[in-house]
């Protein structure tokens, strides 16, 4: 019986194997299943997972289209340029590649802090971030040699091409072109549901901006393009494999303006050198604006604004390119000043008070005796002592006593009257501006209204500072004390409301030197240069006043003329012709033997004469001597017997308009009709006589 018996350990043995065989079987029987449910149950949902994270869909930019002058030059245009971006690679540490790259780029803007934050503002987490775009050139090629040969060492880095807004002329005609830069949030916001991303780049200014893009029914308008797409397949570091599927991005339209680039470039050059000169003589000096209009539509034929704008500056989104513009609060480069700036026009306004006073009834023959002042302005002067003078002789002189008297003549209702029918004061809702202000058309309605308003505020102002002060005495004062204190309250109150009633009634009426001041350009008449040159302009043709307009028609790439625009009558003056023509005539004068403006077109040919009217404006800017801070403003047409275009600009701190603004629009004219051989600006200058 022994020898059948088992031995112990015999037994044990037989017993764990047993038990492992069973575990085996157990843990084979648990990967079976879950690769069971790896390969059978969940096959469909791991492909899908599989296929998102090797294959990504990748935004490509459309191309801008271009904007053209009147003749088809480019002013502005896109061309390829590099773009590195930059993806978050899924379990990738992206600290150590955004060091390696941003010290491979070797731009002192490009911190790894600010690559990071990019990153990380980025909504679309497995979508590219621009880091930087690079212009094609030997510089750029060094950049990107760099980063291929490290290409390894920087997961998720990027380089492709894209298209790049680019200003051949760089600032020339930049106010007018504007300039583009990333889309805000807030831009977002505005332009939700046009299909813009967080990094695509938006018109800021100019007609980069006006002509952004807008749906009309079915069609598309506008410099936008629309992007196109590629689907491709990446490897783990979120690099492109291959092409997949791709659909190509449709280009803006291009938009061809009014502009004359040739006369752009005179009108920039010559006031380049005027406000050079300018800044000699009166250091505040450096800037300026000017308009030149078709009389006969109302085509902007140039424009200019200075300091200048250099659009091409704000294409990278470089702050150390663009901070230039903000440093100086002053001059102020990024302003418009031809539709931005208001300002006193100066004798420019005489023309105006002329009409006004033909239209009372004035003889233009009677005679003002101009003794240096008129004698009911009291310390309004004369800039001269003319002696009598008729309307022709006043206008070519300037003669502040004659304009003096010729405005009380009519009246500041009927100056206003034919102000407002000329445009003056209301922004002349050009084509293809943005930003255009009102002016200031001052009357006696306008006085009470904008002074009222200012004296009610400073009131409420000084009583509630009344009320304060004596709040705090009351709450720890006796019986006694408290009674003293009401009544002396009750007192400044009264003398307070007694000071307002005598400011108000002086400051809301209308008086007879504000009339004076007005009349002659002054007080507080500030207009926009564009409505000076409109001014003159519907005074030129014959009393039709035309909407400017700078845009002359949006062209899609295939040449389909999708947008298109044209002269535009805005209003006929209600003034006889005779009395337009009468004017036209004493302007004439102006640039004749002994008008101010005699020395500026006196060698041009006898048959193109130009009529015109100098101006020295006082800023009305505190801080400024009223001896020696004044603006020189400028307004022309030409020729005299049939006008073609017209002309209106200022200079800052140039004290005169005939050698400032005017010699700008001398060299304009010149270009215009094909002069050449004229005297030079020191010449000019020399000659001045207003």
């Amino acid at each position: 019986m022994g020898s059948q018996e088992k031995e112990p350990w015999k037994l044990n043995l037989n017993c764990r194997l047993k038990g492992y065989f069973a575990f085996v079987v157990l843990v084979f029987l648990v990967l079976a299943g879950r690769l069971f449910f790896l390969q059978v149950v969940n096959a469909h949902e791991f492909a899908r997972q599989s296929a998102e994270n090797s294959i990504r869909l990748i935004p490509i930019e459309a191309r801008r289209g271009d904007i053209l002058d009147r003749q088809g030059r480019v002013l502005a245009t896109s061309r390829p340029v590099y773009a590195i971006t930059l993806t978050n690679v899924p379990g990738q540490d992206m600290a150590p590649v955004i060091k390696r790259l941003a010290h491979l780029l070797e731009d002192p803007e490009l911190t790894p802090e600010v690559i990071a934050e990019k990153l990380k503002n980025n909504p679309y987490r497995y979508e590219p971030v621009v880091v930087k775009r690079l212009p094609a050139g030997p510089e750029s090629m060094a950049v990107i040699t760099r980063l291929e040969e490290r290409r390894p060492e920087l997961p998720g880095v990027n380089i492709t091409t894209e298209p790049q807004r680019y200003y051949p002329h760089g600032s020339l005609a930049g106010h007018i072109i504007g300039f583009v830069g990333q889309i805000t949030q807030e831009e977002l916001e505005q332009r939700r549901g046009d299909n813009y991303r967080l990094n695509d780049k938006i018109g800021k200014s100019g007609i980069e901006r006006y002509l952004e893009y807008e749906k009309r029914g079915d069609l598309r308008i506008g410099l936008r393009g629309q992007d196109g797409a590629e689907q491709v397949e990446v490897n783990a570091f979120n690099r492109k494999i291959r092409d997949l599927l791709t659909i190509p991005p449709a280009p803006g339209d291009n938009v061809e303006l009014t502009l004359d680039l040739d006369l752009q470039k005179t009108l920039e050059e010559a006031m380049d050198r005027v406000i050079a000169e300018a800044k000699k003589k009166n250091p505040k000096a450096g800037a300026g604006a000017a308009v030149v209009l078709d009389v006969k539509t109302g085509a902007i034929l140039a424009m200019a604004s200075k300091p200048d704008m250099d659009p091409n500056d704000f294409v990278t989104g470089a702050f150390s390119e663009k901070q230039a513009y903000y440093n100086d609060p002053r001059l102020k480069p990024m302003f418009n000043r031809a539709v931005q700036g208001a300002y006193p026009p100066g004798s420019t306004f005489k023309p105006i008070t002329a009409i006004a006073a033909l239209l009372a009834g004035v003889d233009p023959d009677y005679r003002v005796d101009c003794r240096g002042r008129y004698w009911r302005t009291g310390g309004i002067s004369c800039w001269s002592t003319h002696g009598p003078v008729n309307l022709e002789r006043a206008m070519a002189v300037s003669c502040n006593t004659y304009f003096q008297w010729a405005g009380e003549q009519a009246g500041i209702e009927m100056v206003n009257r034919v102000a407002a029918q000329f445009g003056l004061g209301s922004p002349t809702g050009a084509v293809g501006i943005l930003g255009e202000v009102k002016g200031i058309l001052p009357s006696p309605e306008w006085k009470k209204m904008v002074n009222g308003a200012a004296l009610e505020k400073w009131l409420a102002k000084e009583q509630e500072k009344i009320e304060k002060k004596y709040q705090e005495a009351l709450a720890s004062a006796d019986e006694g004390e408290r009674e003293r204190l009401l009544r002396e309250r009750e007192r400044e109150l009264n003398a307070l409301k007694t000071r307002f009633d005598i400011t108000y009634n002086f400051e809301t009426n209308w008086h007879p030197f504000d009339t004076y001041n007005t009349v002659i350009g002054q007080g507080a008449n500030n207009y926009t240069v564009l409505q000076l040159a409109n001014y003159v302009a519907t005074l030129a043709n014959g009393g039709t006043r035309w909407r400017p307009y700078l845009v002359k028609r949006v062209v899609s790439p295939e040449g389909e003329v999708k947008l298109e625009f044209g002269p535009e009558v805005v209003q006929k003056v209600d003034i006889p012709a005779e009395i337009l023509e009468e004017v036209k005539r004493t302007m004439l004068a102006v640039t004749g033997p002994g008008g101010t403006a005699s020395f500026l077109f006196a060698d041009f040919p006898s048959h193109l004469k130009v009529g015109a009217k100098t101006g020295t404006a006082q800023t009305g800017l505190a801080g400024d001597d009223l001896s020696r801070d004044f603006y020189g403003t400028f307004i022309a047409f030409a020729p005299y017997d049939d006008p073609q275009i017209a002309f209106a600009g200022i200079i800052e701190y140039a004290r005169h308009g005939g050698d400032s603004a005017g010699i700008v629009a001398r060299e304009v004219f010149a270009r215009y009709f094909g002069l050449t051989g004229q005297l030079s600006d020191a010449e000019l200058a020399g000659r001045a006589i207003e």
